[in-house]
């Protein structure tokens, strides 16, 4: 039989905690779970006693507390009783799981399947963070970077700079999000689950659309963030990220297609780390890797001048 009550049950952890009034800073991420302090018996400072699974089970190992729903957790949170739980609980919006950029979507061979809608874009707001990062209006909109903001679904994105995914034709297959509050507390970056970032350049896609000349391009600037890829392109440069300063076999030989020359850029804390990727870069693509100036950590910081002098 149909649980009528279905649609309550599965109400995702986050969303619950919103409607609980739980502090969500007190909890982290831990593959399927959500764990932190105990709702029910109010830990105080134990903050890995209690977990909450994708699939409703919920255990706290202190007080032994259990059960399965966002019905049995509202219910011994709040004290109250199975119709109660109901009623309270009908009352908070259900989630749009198609707008949660978090998981991409794999095939039944494991093959990657593209994002089928882009719908969360339409959640897109204002962010004077980015907007002073990356200031030209037309850089952001050519790579596809936007502010998310969807305050029913309490998304661990709302808040993010998101920034697409995609394969060197421009094909979406999820975003990576990065965090703006500054609070040490949240990751600086969230990348979707299941997708293997070893598979993409930031600004590939843009580069084989011709927007720098036809591929491959003499140069490119290989640098660690896709915000440095902005910076430079607004300064007419063609450059890619490999989101991080290692770079995988696929990036490789993805950027075998994009350029004949690379000008390898690592942040400076990740320069002396950089040798053996730099040898195999070398036995593909002429490769030059220049110090970044004294007291320049950051490329991105770079003007044009210093850039093109390098």
């Amino acid at each position: 039989m149909s649980d009528q009550y279905e649609q309550v049950r599965s109400l995702p952890f986050p969303a619950l905690a919103a409607a609980l009034g739980l502090d969500m800073t007190r909890f982290k991420r831990r593959k399927a779970d959500w764990q932190g302090y105990c709702p029910i018996h109010q830990s105080k400072s134990n903050n890995n006693c209690f977990a909450y699974n994708d699939d409703g089970r919920f255990h706290c190992f202190s007080c032994d507390a259990k059960g399965r729903g966002a019905i049995d957790l509202a219910k011994l949170v709040k004290n109250i009783g199975f119709k109660e739980a109901v009623e309270f609980l009908g009352s908070v919006p259900p989630p749009d799981t198609k707008t949660e950029p978090t998981r991409a979507p794999v095939a039944s061979d494991g093959a990657l399947q593209p994002l089928a809608k882009d719908t969360w874009r339409k959640l897109a707001v204002a962010c004077p963070w980015l907007e002073e990062r990356i200031p030209d209006a037309g850089i952001r909109e050519r790579y596809g970077v936007f502010c998310y903001n969807n305050p029913a679904r309490k998304s661990a994105y709302s808040g993010r700079v998101m920034l697409p995914v995609k394969d060197s034709a421009g094909v979406l297959y999820g975003y990576l999000g990065r965090d703006t509050s500054g609070n040490p507390d949240n990751p600086k970056y969230l990348f979707p689950k299941n997708l293997p970032k070893s598979r993409f350049l930031f600004g590939a896609a843009e580069l084989v659309a011709g927007t720098f000349g036809p591929v491959p391009l003499k140069r490119v600037y290989l640098v660690e963030s896709p915000f440095c890829v902005m910076k430079f392109a607004m300064y007419g440069l063609p450059a890619v990220a490999a989101y991080g300063w290692s770079i995988a076999e696929e990036q490789l030989s993805l950027l075998c297609t994009l350029a004949k020359g690379i000008v390898y850029l690592p942040d400076r804390n990740k320069a002396e780390s950089c040798a053996e990727t730099l040898l195999r870069i070398s036995r593909h693509l002429w490769v030059k890797a220049p110090p970044l100036p004294a007291a320049c950590e950051d490329p991105e910081s770079l003007t044009k001048e210093v850039m093109l002098a390098l």
